[in-house]
């Protein structure tokens, strides 16, 4: 099973001269990948970390409070000090009714836009306490942004931005850069972004999807929750090969943490 996200999406090329030179990402690098991990699951902690560690590579882990453990603080705090990045994942991940087996009370329709926001901010404080960051990036549960039902029903995105909870929102409905059709902003200012979550993909396959992220010149941010266990996995040797690769393609792909990526887009769009 697969599924794609699309982080953003530019349809600009009538705009854009056809000489514009490809985006400029740092050094010798001609595309980015970021690799990001859902959930706070064992095995990030027991076999992505150790992988990435071991490849020379940082990845982005979006935490979800009600899956951490005590006992686990210390090495979640030893991650974020060896510059993995630690994001929002909320604290229950509500997610719409049938989208999978929870808590009646976790369904997002159970919620309202207050009550998310508060769950996000104390979300916020528990990494904060961790990583001594004030600042995190959030992944929606499920890429949905509604709660509440019914006529009750609100999309919680512009609520969320406008409080200044969160860095960056990693959905495919929010783009990382806002283009408006009279901005001066051209395909050769933003990069093309787009995302995919791996589930049970061999690393040749992943590979393959690195290679087209790389001729595009754009940014690919891939999804994965269990590496080698948990659920919707990949195995811990597709994991391996997919790090060995773009460790010993380093100068040519820069993978980098979700915000570092995102920061460094935002900046040298404008």
């Amino acid at each position: 099973m697969k599924f794609l996200f699309a982080l953003i999406v530019l349809l600009l090329s009538a705009q854009a001269p056809a000489a514009d030179p490809p985006f400029a990402w740092p050094g010798s690098h001609h595309a980015a990948i970021v690799l990001t991990y859902d959930d706070a699951v064992p095995s990030d902690l027991t076999i992505a970390i150790p992988q990435l560690d071991r490849a020379g590579l940082k990845g982005t882990f979006f935490l979800m409070g009600k899956a951490m453990h005590v006992d686990d603080l210390p090495r979640w705090r030893a991650a974020a000090a060896a510059g993995h990045e630690l994001g929002n994942h909320t604290i229950n991940h509500p997610c719409a009714r049938g989208t999978y087996q929870m808590p009646v009370q976790y369904n997002s329709e159970s919620y309202t836009v207050d009550v998310l926001l508060s769950e996000i901010n104390t979300m916020n404080v528990l990494l904060t306490a961790i990583d001594g960051h004030t600042k995190h990036a959030l992944a929606t549960p499920c890429e949905q942004t509604k709660v509440g039902t019914g006529a009750d029903t609100k999309d919680y995105i512009a609520p969320l931005k406008a409080s200044g909870l969160v860095s960056y929102i990693r959905d495919s409905s929010v783009p990382v850069v806002e283009v408006k059709p009279d901005s001066a902003i051209t395909t050769a200012t933003v990069p093309k972004l787009t995302g995919i979550g791996f589930i049970g993909t061999t690393g040749a396959d992943m590979i393959a999807w690195v290679k087209e992220v790389e001729k595009s010149g754009g940014v690919g941010v891939i999804v994965f929750h269990g590496v080698g266990g948990d659920y919707l996995s990949v195995s811990a040797e597709a994991h391996k090969e997919l790090l060995d690769y773009l460790s010993s393609h380093r100068a040519e792909i820069w993978t980098a943490p979700y915000t570092e990526a995102m920061d460094y887009v935002t900046k040298h769009a404008h």
